[in-house]
């Protein structure tokens, strides 16, 4: 049998943690997020982020809005997490901030 060096060793572990963390970065989004802290689909820029970003902002102005209820607050995140509202921000980010700003304000007022 042969021996193997520590630099074999060291070159094939850190070959398998950069593939991994390749295949996660791009294939795995949420796992990546989690994990690494960084993900392809929420890169600055991207509609994802950009979807995040205007959810964010419009979820901390309802948090000091005193005419959200706690009810209101908690029917305004399920619609937030619902799929079609998700998909019709991720359409409307496509088209430009502006009409982003729009839709999620349109969100907020049908959860009041």
């Amino acid at each position: 049998m042969a021996k193997k060096g520590f630099f074999r060793s060291f070159l094939s572990a850190l070959s398998v943690a950069t593939l991994c963390f390749f295949i996660m970065y791009f294939f795995i989004p949420s796992m990546s997020m989690q994990f690494l802290g960084v993900s392809f689909a929420l890169r600055k820029g991207s509609v994802n982020a950009q979807v995040m970003d205007a959810v964010g902002l419009a979820v901390d102005q309802v948090k000091g809005s005193p005419e959200f209820t706690q009810e209101s607050f908690e029917r305004l995140q399920s619609l937030l997490s619902s799929d079609e509202v998700q998909q019709k921000l991720k359409d409307a980010a496509k088209q430009g901030q502006q009409v982003l700003e729009n839709s999620v304000k349109q969100v907020t007022d049908m959860a009041r």
